[in-house]
């Protein structure tokens, strides 16, 4: 029978503007300031630049035209409809508000398990997302999002039968009881740390009090909850007590696996055109869990492998694990759509990267 893979995460809307507001700001600040150099060449100060740019903002128009939409957001909703299109058996964990059927509508018709997407009386959560031509904004709204927890929520018995794997996305307060029902049953467990939601290395050690199998980090917030820039080594020195393999992500400056006894980077990948790199760092931790579900029997194997003697065995998993997570997040930003494992297939084919030493 196959084996579920289940996501525990936030489902909520995203409001989509695309405007040219930030490039109508840029041009109005550059042009404030070019014009006062121009006429008084040495008297510019800190607080007369501050003046200048505040202008800039208030000579934009008050009401802003731009294009608009609503699309289901949030990194559960993300990580499955990623996983289900690449052809993992998916269930989605979540909690919404009201008027958001129309979300649990569409992943159905995508093929995800929604029996555990429980719906509350509370307002379902908006980001509003504002996109231009060189940047993208999320404007987020942490007091609805808090009230989205499965306080009061009876969960099912058999909310974890027939399942290989659980990745909490990010990992949270909120999903922490869940999450480690997860662990006590048997399953792999995954999660994502983000900055958004772990502010310190401290609040990380109050939800992650036992060893996890694995988990995925970008580099970035890394050093935001570490308050400083340090290298990977020390990096994972501080981090290792919390899972057994460590993703560490960096963009275009490639990626890393380590584990006690292993550590693998994978460069990075530089690509002519770049539609958005919004949702990349969900696409590469739905890729790199799907080859990881495909060649993993389940927790036991993986103990296993993670053992000194079978340490090449491991490596080739993982360098398989980090290709794919890699074509992923690739596919993602170049074609800002949701690939297929055919596509998948094609797409590598097509697209030769570098070996992994």
């Amino acid at each position: 029978m196959t084996q579920n893979l289940i996501v525990l995460g936030e489902l909520h809307q995203d409001l989509y503007y695309e405007t040219e507001f930030y490039e109508d700001l840029a041009q109005g600040i550059v042009s404030n300031i070019s014009n006062f150099i121009k006429y008084n060449p040495d008297d510019l100060n800190k607080r007369i630049l501050e003046n200048l740019v505040r202008k800039a903002f208030t000579d934009t128009p008050k009401k802003i035209e731009g294009h608009c939409f609503f699309k289901r957001g949030g990194n559960g909703n993300n990580s499955s409809e990623y996983f289900a299109s690449l052809g993992v058996p998916t269930k989605l964990i979540s909690v919404i508000g009201r008027g958001s059927e129309w979300m649990i509508d569409e992943l159905k018709e995508l093929g995800v398990n929604t029996e555990s997407i429980f719906q509350i009386d509370e307002i379902t959560p908006v980001s509003t997302i504002i996109k231009s031509k060189f940047t993208t904004k999320i404007h987020l709204a942490p007091n609805l999002k808090d009230k989205m927890n499965f306080d009061g929520i009876d969960l099912p018995e058999k909310l974890f039968d027939n399942t290989k794997l659980i990745f909490s996305t990010p990992i949270a307060q909120k999903f922490i009881k869940i999450f480690n029902e997860g662990t006590n049953s048997g399953l792999i467990t995954a999660f994502n740390i983000e900055r958004q939601k772990i502010h310190t290395l401290e609040e990380l050690k109050e939800l992650i009090k036992q060893k996890k199998e694995l988990f995925f980090l970008n580099l970035k917030d890394a050093y935001r909850i570490l308050n400083e820039k340090v290298s990977i080594d020390e990096i994972d020195e501080t981090f290792k007590q919390f899972a057994k393999i460590r993703v560490y992500t960096a963009g275009k400056d490639g990626s890393y696996v380590i584990t006690d006894h292993l550590k693998i980077f994978y460069p990075g990948i530089e690509v002519e055109t770049i539609i958005d790199r919004t949702g990349a760092g969900d696409c590469y931790a739905a890729g790199f869990l799907t080859k990881l579900y495909e060649l993993i029997d389940d927790k036991n194997h993986l103990e296993d492998l993670l053992k000194k003697d079978k340490l090449e065995e491991l490596k080739r998993i993982l360098n398989s694990c980090i290709e794919y997570g890699t074509h992923t997040a690739i596919y993602k930003i170049t074609k800002q759509s949701t690939p297929t494992k055919i596509e998948m297939v094609n797409f590598i084919q097509n697209f030769k990267i570098n070996t992994i030493e």
